[in-house]
């Protein structure tokens, strides 16, 4: 049975995670392209995906385009009245909008919901599309942690992305 509704756009849903979304998750968090903008190095099996599941403090919610999980979306609390964004979806369903879509829809309930007064994300520096989106949302490039992350044999720079409330229309 599928989660329950919490917030809807135009073309996506965002459920609550259930235990049957787990291995349709583990599936998506490791194919190559996801995985390594996430920072995950290892596979994940059904079992880590169920401890991530069972302990994960924060917002979470699946991104269903027609009934299906094509990936989700976080929202943890970092700080008070600051939330920290993370996203994936399935590399099939890149470049759809799906991903923006669902960012709108948390920074919405973000800010009017839950009274954050700043979100944020952070993004490695060759993951354009992820800058595309957080750019395109009106998030401003705050600075980078140089080579914070391992990736593809070098370090590289994680770009951190910020939004504050009275800058979201």
């Amino acid at each position: 049975m599928p989660g329950a509704v919490f917030l809807e756009g135009e073309r996506i849903t965002l459920r609550t995670v259930e235990e049957e979304d787990l291995e349709t998750l583990r599936d998506i968090v490791n194919q190559r392209d996801v995985r390594r903008f996430i920072g995950h190095r290892e596979p994940l099996n059904l079992e880590d995906e169920q401890d991530w599941f069972e302990n994960y403090e924060g917002l979470v919610l699946t991104v269903c385009v027609d009934g299906e999980v094509v990936g989700n979306i976080a929202l943890r609390e970092k700080e008070p009245n600051v939330g920290e964004f993370g996203i994936m979806l399935d590399t099939e369903q890149h470049g759809n909008g799906y991903g923006t879509e669902a960012v709108e829809l948390v920074i919405e309930h973000a800010f009017k919901q839950l009274n954050h007064h700043r979100v944020m994300a952070r993004v490695v520096d060759t993951n354009e599309k992820s800058s595309r989106v957080w750019e395109k949302l009106g998030f401003t490039l705050e600075g980078a942690m140089r080579e914070h992350v391992y990736m593809d044999g070098e370090f590289r720079d994680m770009k951190i992305y910020g939004l504050l409330r009275e800058e979201w229309p």
